[in-house]
C-alpha cells in the first residue's frame, strides 16, 4: 500500500482496528543504522468481517542529522498451524 492508500482506508472508516501489540522486539544498531525485529497482534474488522491477525516486521532506520528516520518496512502473515 502507498501512503495515500493507508490514509484513504483510515478516511473511509471501512478498517476498524480495535487492538494493536507489538512485541517480541528486537532492536540491532549499526552505527547510524538500526534493524528492528518484532511481532504486531492486531485486532481488526474490515468492513465489518473480522480480519484479526498476527505478523512478524522488519523496519529498517537511519539516523539523519541526528533524527532516527524509519526507512524501509515490510511484515508477513504469520502463518497459522
Amino acid at each position: 500500500m502507498t501512503k495515500a492508500d493507508d490514509l484513504e482506508l483510515i478516511k473511509s472508516g471501512d478498517s476498524v482496528i480495535t487492538s494493536w501489540v507489538k512485541d517480541e522486539m528486537k532492536v540491532r544498531v549499526y552505527g547510524d543504522a538500526a534493524v528492528v525485529t518484532g511481532r504486531d497482534t492486531i485486532k481488526e474488522t474490515y468492513k465489518g468481517k473480522d480480519t484479526s491477525d498476527q505478523y512478524r516486521f522488519t523496519d529498517t532506520w537511519v539516523k539523519r542529522a541526528g533524527r532516527w528516520q524509519c526507512v524501509a518496512a515490510h511484515s508477513s502473515v504469520i502463518a497459522k498451524k
